[in-house]
Formats: structure tokens, sequence, C-alpha cells
């Protein structure tokens, strides 16, 4: 009876099993590990962590710049007239809509840990090679068109180019919702039956550890938030309440489908994060925030290459491994699942207009972020002897946000809105990967009928959010850090794969 009821689930839903079963066992076994034995599991990713530094950092920086070029090259091209889903196609969603769903279901809760935190630390802690003086102005400039290097334009160009494959394959050639539709003009029928479902098993893998590991950072940010404004211990039962909530919310933004609930929560994330930096630039130094903005801007685009590459870094340096490869193994990690979702929602817009909506309006968006919170961090910092660093080293790297707050006018309800955005971003990344999630390891979703199971999608929420809950209680910021970059790996090879397809399609483009 238990085996009937197991194999009519099965077809009910139409499962992919070695997608499927696989990546849940091993998240399964993964959470077992956590719980039994934290040691031994941090001692296990940190191992695993220096042999990919160790490694594969001049693979992730040199591949991550060229799918930069090859974004410019498909731009410019005949292929960037190309209208996804065919001439007639109509867009899902308007272009702001469009715009505010596909940025904060990227972003997540990433610019809002690291806005802060990432400019403090490097000012106070610039690699030796540079031959900067800590919290001096030079370091400042550093500081902040290193955060450029991490959350502009390379990175982008690293969805960009998976999502784009993916929605040329998807709405132009009839392409199934899976990863092969990535890979299948670079491997053609090789990549069929299990060979696929093995792949979309893997991206699944990948995925549901990057998002445990963003929402275990989500968590500690949120629970320091907590613990600042209302004196709330932040401990394990407040992280799993957190963590029940913002996914149960997902969910029933999921269960509305594409047209309901993720539009509206993205569209008051975006007029969230836009309130906070004008509020920011309004109340806090706009004078020296333009000023080193600017300057940082220009550094970044002056050294370009000799940082995005670490040109300058002398051999045995393992400083751009541990921030810049972790940031691009990060991405990596979400790109072949996210690209899904990005792909899917692009029907009706043209390539060009793609490239734009994903990769030069986030870019930008990037900038003026990073550089009013960053700057302004930076400021308050240099002006209350190192207060916001000595924050980091007393309470950690979440806890950064809040003490910048309090030098504001009004600082108990900013930081009560910077909360607020840090859970819906979560919510809108949660909503829009298990839908990925769920198409990813079905057979159900195709371009006339987008939206999967939801019972499918509450069970790898439930997952993501007992991982994520289990990183924050017993990981910390490096144990989360660490889970993130083992994910880029395999992300890395299916990227590489999907811009194999894109230069294919855009050869083809010029002989049409």
């Amino acid at each position: 009876m238990a085996r009937a009821s197991a194999a009519a689930w099965l077809a009910r839903f139409r499962l992919k099993p070695i997608a499927f079963w696989p990546a849940l066992l091993a998240m399964v076994a993964a959470l077992a590990l956590i719980a039994v034995d934290q040691a031994r599991f941090v001692a296990l990713t940190t191992s695993l962590n220096r042999l990919l530094i160790d490694t594969l950092s001049p693979v992730f920086l040199y591949a991550a710049l060229g799918l930069l070029v090859l974004c410019v090259l498909v731009f410019v091209s005949p292929l960037g007239a190309t209208r996804l889903g065919g001439a007639d196609a109509r867009p899902i969603y308007s272009p702001f809509r469009w715009f505010s769903v596909s940025l904060t279901t990227v972003i997540a809760m990433g610019i809002l840990f690291w806005a802060v935190a990432e400019p403090v630390v490097h000012f106070h802690e610039p690699p030796p090679f540079t031959g900067l003086a800590a919290g001096g102005e030079a370091a400042q400039r550093f500081a902040l068109s290193t955060v450029f290097i991490h959350w502009t334009l390379v990175p982008y160009a690293i969805y960009t180019v998976a999502a784009l494959t993916f929605a040329l394959g998807f709405h132009n050639h009839g392409y199934g919702f899976s990863v092969d539709a990535l890979l299948r003009p670079l491997l053609g029928e090789r990549l069929r039956g299990p060979a696929s479902d093995a792949v979309d098993g893997l991206v699944l893998f990948s995925v549901v550890v990057g998002m445990s590991a963003v929402l275990s950072g989500g968590l500690l940010l949120i629970g320091d938030g907590l613990r600042a404004l209302f004196d709330i211990d932040a401990g394990s039962r407040v992280h799993a309440l957190t963590a029940a909530f913002i996914v149960a919310v997902a969910l029933l933004s999921a269960a509305s489908g594409l047209a309901g609930g993720i539009q509206l929560l993205a569209r008051l994330n975006t007029v969230l994060f836009v309130a906070l930096m004008v509020y920011l630039l309004v109340a806090g130094p706009a004078g020296f925030v333009a000023r080193l903005g600017g300057e940082s801007l220009n550094l970044y685009l002056h050294e370009f290459l000799s940082r995005h590459l670490m040109l300058d870094e002398p051999t045995g340096s393992q400083w751009s491994g541990w921030w810049t490869t972790a940031f691009l193994a990060s991405w990596f990690a979400w790109a072949p699942l996210s690209c899904l979702f990005l792909g899917k929602i692009a029907r009706g817009y043209t390539v060009r207009q793609f490239i734009l909506v994903n990769l030069l309006l986030p870019s930008a968006f990037g900038v003026l972020w990073f550089s009013t919170f960053g700057a302004s961090a930076l400021y308050f910092d240099a002006h209350h002897q190192a207060a916001l660093y000595q924050v980091y080293q007393d309470q950690g790297l979440a806890a950064i946000a809040y003490q910048l707050f309090d030098y504001l006018p009004g600082g108990f309800v900013v930081s009560l809105l910077f909360i607020v955005a840090c859970v819906i971003s979560f919510i809108t990344a949660t909503d829009s990967n298990t839908d990925a999630i769920g198409g990813l390891c079905t057979r159900s979703v195709t371009a006339r009928d987008m939206d999967t199971a939801f019972t499918i999608k509450l069970l790898w929420g439930a997952v993501i959010g007992a991982v994520g809950w289990s990183s924050a209680t017993y990981l910390g910021v490096d144990g989360i850090k660490m889970l993130a970059n083992l994910a880029g790996l395999p992300g890395l090879v299916i990227v590489l794969g999907a811009a194999g397809s894109l230069v294919l399609m855009l050869v083809k483009s010029y002989s049409r």
C-alpha cells in the first residue's frame, strides 16, 4: 500500500526521480551532520573550500570577466534584436514590474548584509600587497571600489548569460524547463533522459545549499536588528521563528502564481530600497557620499582589468580567493537555477532589453546603493574612532548596519524598515527560486503553463528553512560563507556550458 501511494504521488507531480531524490537525500544528510557533529561539518567544508580557492580562483576570475565580454558582443550583434517567444509574443510583466522582479529576486539579502559590512572591513583590513595604510583616505577608495567589483557588472554578467541562454532555448526553440536547455545548443541530443535529469539534480542541490546560506545570513542580520531595537536575544528559537515566517509568507506568495504576490512584493521591495537610499542621502553625509562614490567609481573603471583579474596580487596571497572568488562562487551557485526564473518571466522582450534589465540597470543600482550605504558607513566610522569596525569585532558583520543607523535621526524607524526590507528580500527570492526548483524536479512546466505544483514548492521551502536555521544557529558567518562557496563549482561548469551555447547562437545570428 505504501509503495502504491508513493508511486501515485510521483505520478501526480511527474517528478524527475534522478533530479529529485538524490538532492533531497543529500540535504537531509547535511542537516543530520550539522545536528550531530557541527565541528566535523565545519572541518569538512573548510578543507573543501581551501582546495577550491587554492586551485580554482583564477578560473572563477577569468571566466566571470569573459562572460561580461560575451554580453557586450551579444548586445551589439543581430541576436540582440531577437524577441523572446517570437515576434508576436506579449510580455508577462510591464517594464517596471519586470525590472523590480528581476532585481529583487536576484539580490535577495546580499546587498543588505554586505552594503555596510564589507566596505568597513576593507577600510580597516586592506590586503598587504596594496601598500595602503588601514584607515586612510586611499583605503576608503579601495574599500568602496572593491565592493563595486563584487556587486556590479561582472557578477551580473554571470546571471545574464545563463538566463539569456535559457530564455532563448525555452521561449524560441521549444526546449523544456530544465538546465539542459542551457546546454542543448552545445551538446545537442547527447544530453537527454537520465543525463539531463542528473544535471538538474546537481543544480537543485547546489542552489538549495546557496539559498540556505543566504537565508542564514539574513537570519543573523534580522536577529541582530531585533536585539538592537527590542533587546530580543537572537538565539535558536528566534532564528527558527524568523525562518518559518519568511518561508511561510514566501509560499503564500508562490501559491498566487507569477501574476500574484511576487510582483507585488518585488515592487514594494524596490520602492523600499529607493526610500532607504534617499533617506540616507538626505539625513546623512550626502556630499561625502557623492565625492567618495565618484572617486571610487573612477578608480574601479580605471583599474577594471587589473582589479578583476588581481594582476597585482603576489603569488601565495589568498586575499582574492577568500573575497572575490568567494563572492563569484556564490553568484555562480545561484545562476543555474535563478536563470530559469529570470528567463521564464522575460517573454515578449528583446535580447537587448533583457541585457539592459538584467545587467546594466542592476549594476547602476548597485553603484548607487553601495555608494550610499558604504560611503556613509566609512564616514561615520572615520568620525567615531572606528566604532563600526569595533562592532564588527565585538558582535560580527551583521550588527554593523544598526550601528550606522544609530547615527541618523529617526534611527529606530530606519532600522525597522531595514529589517522589513530584509524579510521582503528573501521572501521574493524564496518565492522565485522555489518556483524554479519545483519546475526543475518535475516535468509539468512548459512555455504555455509556467506555474509549478505548490506541494513541491512547500517541500523545498521547508528544506531551505531548516538548513538556513541550522546554519545560522550552529555555523555562523564563516560556515555560511563556505556553504555558498562550495555550491559555486557545479554552477561554474554549467554557466560556462551555457556561455558556449550562447556563442553558437551568436555566430548563427550573423548567417541569417
